[in-house]
């Protein structure tokens, strides 16, 4: 996968940035484009670059250590986070970073979906959304989805469970339920934007709800896209 990403982060950096993407590929292809770019030099200190399946309020206390931390360098420190699922607890933690980050400091927020955060949070953040090369085989299995009947969507979701076994609360599942949502969200969106029918914006309430849902720690991945199944 390659991306540009300098028509996304111009040299003169804000300080907080959300970036919509999959975070197992595009923490370290920010972090290469960086050190590339010659933003911060291999190895520094004044790098943090890290991944989560889930971030919690123990991982923010690292990063608040961090943080505090003055530079090691005359260049600026960046940290790029990724995560699959932030907990609240942390959110709040990363929230007065953001409020108040230290001088030449850039926070990068890698995550499948800015709606998983705080208002509060992305109202402090430029969004950017990084286009992935498996969109498409995404959007195929969406519409394959929606075109099915709701036996076939069941064993559809039985079958992205079964890839993870027990690890219904997985950040691994989440990130990927996520994904499909998002994807769904959009193509019954396009489908509402052309016909505006009442059972199509039902169906968007009840995708924003379950996006909302799989946020909070311990709900079903099950549960949540078996009620997706039925209800389209």
């Amino acid at each position: 996968m390659s991306v540009n990403f300098t028509n996304l982060f111009p040299e003169n950096l804000y300080h907080s940035y959300i970036v919509e993407a999959n975070p197992d590929i595009t923490v370290t292809l920010l972090r290469d484009f960086f050190e590339a770019r010659g933003d911060i030099q291999i190895g520094s200190l004044d790098t943090l670059c890290q991944n989560y399946d889930s971030f919690t309020i123990d991982d923010s206390s690292f990063l608040r250590n961090w943080h505090s931390h003055k530079n090691a360098t005359m260049g600026k420190r960046i940290c790029i986070l990724g995560a699959k699922s932030i907990n609240r607890e942390a959110e709040q933690s990363l929230l007065k970073m953001l409020e108040e980050p230290a001088f030449d400091t850039h926070f990068f927020l890698v995550v499948p979906n800015a709606l998983f955060l705080l208002e509060t949070i992305r109202s402090r953040a430029h969004i950017v959304k990084v286009v992935n090369d498996d969109d498409d085989v995404l959007k195929q299995q969406v519409l394959k989805f929606i075109a099915s009947s709701p036996k076939d969507r069941i064993d559809f979701v039985a079958e992205m469970i079964k890839k993870y076994k027990d690890e219904d609360s997985s950040g691994n599942l989440r990130f990927n339920a996520t994904c499909f949502i998002n994807e769904l969200e959009k193509v019954i969106y396009e489908k509402f934007i052309i016909k505006k029918e009442d059972e199509t914006q039902f169906i968007l309430k009840e995708l924003h709800q379950s996006r909302k849902f799989l946020s909070t720690p311990g709900a079903s991945v099950k549960m949540i896209l078996e009620h997706i199944a039925l209800v389209l």
